[in-house]
């Protein structure tokens, strides 16, 4: 991977274009404006070659997990992206774990490279059919259309969310869109991007497709043999969460927001693999290819995954792995907590089952080596 940094005229430039753009417009917070510009973190190159050969090195075999995992069930996700604004600095490493709801703190904390690490491979091969579909697609309302298999709804850029999915609501869908679109899905994956995919790959990505045509905006998380799925929330009412004061935050919550990402999955910046948190290959993989490189993580989305590494007894291997990764001195977790796990956080909010937390990884870190976390609350709660 090359390095590549602006020089301090380009960088001068974009300054001067990011204050002009904060004088223009009025009633957003400095922090607001500095991650809605479209400045890119463009000192990591990754070659479309080189995409495919970190997928491979740094991925391990995968394990079971208990659902199909399309969307998340944290509708308190966004929750913390004011708090994402004030404690992370652009330009670092961002890791993360499950599907799309990666995207949005990735546009808010700006990293220069982002890492998804889970435990499926399903997962993986979703993040493959997501960068196909942003490479496809130039607009939120054309990636829309073709995340659910629908008609180029008759709107323009500057649509709301809310309407943008009511038109894609409205719009048609057939078996013959479906399976154009799988088959340019598939050309860009195996063609374009060279991509090692077996045919059981191509099945993986086809299901989960399949799953996003046949149930669109009502898609809910649900856990294999549970039929819990009507406890969670469709896709649509995940899409248009906001943060605690009411603001949209998702990366398709505006065009600029949603170009941005396009554009960093364009540069092969987010890679997806296969790994578990308290595996014995894939974080101490990653750790020694970010060391190689001179970058650190600002950035660990962990899901409620550490809820299971304390059941399962998987609590010290994962430790280890997380010391593996070199950080920034500032480096946060984003955790969701559910009530079912130990009871009512102090920190959630009415009418959400999820609670968000940014906590400090170094904390953590001082914490665990002190004896403090003896339980799962005092991880979530310290």
């Amino acid at each position: 991977m090359g390095i590549r940094r602006y020089s301090d005229l380009m960088s001068r430039k974009l300054i001067c274009a990011a204050s002009l753009l904060v004088l223009l417009v009025g009633g957003f917070s400095f922090h607001r404006i500095q991650n809605v510009s479209v400045v890119e973190a463009a000192d990591v190159q990754v070659s479309r070659i080189q995409f495919a050969q970190y997928i491979q090195d740094l991925s391990e075999p995968e394990g079971s997990f208990d659902t199909d995992n399309f969307i998340s069930n944290e509708t308190s996700y966004l929750h913390v992206i004011p708090e994402l604004h004030r404690q992370v600095k652009p330009g670092s490493v961002y890791m993360g774990v499950g599907p799309d709801q990666n995207f949005s703190y990735i546009v808010h904390t700006r990293p220069t490279l982002a890492i998804i690490t889970d435990i499926r491979r399903q997962n993986m091969l979703e993040h493959l059919l997501y960068k196909a579909l942003f490479d496809l697609n130039n607009s939120r309302a054309e990636y829309l259309a073709m995340l659910f298999s629908r008609e180029m709804p008759r709107t323009d850029s500057r649509a709301t969310l809310r309407d943008l999915l009511r038109a894609i609501r409205n719009a048609g869908s057939s078996e013959t869109r479906f399976r154009a679109n799988i088959a340019a899905i598939r050309t860009r994956l195996l063609q374009v991007y060279g991509l090692n995919l077996s045919a059981k790959d191509l099945q993986g990505i086809e299901y989960v497709y399949r799953t996003l045509y046949e149930e669109g905006l009502d898609l809910r998380f649900s856990s294999i043999g549970r039929n819990n799925a009507s406890n969670y929330p469709t896709f649509e009412s995940l899409l248009l969460q906001t943060d605690r004061s009411g603001q949209l935050q998702g990366y398709l919550s505006s065009e600029e927001l949603f170009q941005w990402m396009k554009r960093f999955e364009a540069e092969n910046r987010l890679i997806p693999i296969v790994g578990d948190f308290a595996g014995p290959k894939a974080f101490k993989a990653v750790g020694k290819f970010l060391q190689q490189k001179e970058l650190k993580v600002s950035t660990f989305y962990t899901s409620n995954v550490e809820y299971y590494l304390f059941q399962n007894g998987q609590w010290q291997p994962y430790v280890s792995n997380v010391r593996a990764l070199p950080t920034t001195d500032d480096a946060v977790f984003i955790r969701a907590y559910f009530a079912n796990a130990g009871g009512a956080h102090p920190q959630s909010a009415p009418g959400h089952r999820s609670t968000t937390l940014v906590h400090s990884m170094r904390e953590f870190l001082r914490d665990q080596s002190e004896g403090r976390l003896r339980s799962y609350w005092d991880v979530v709660n310290p």
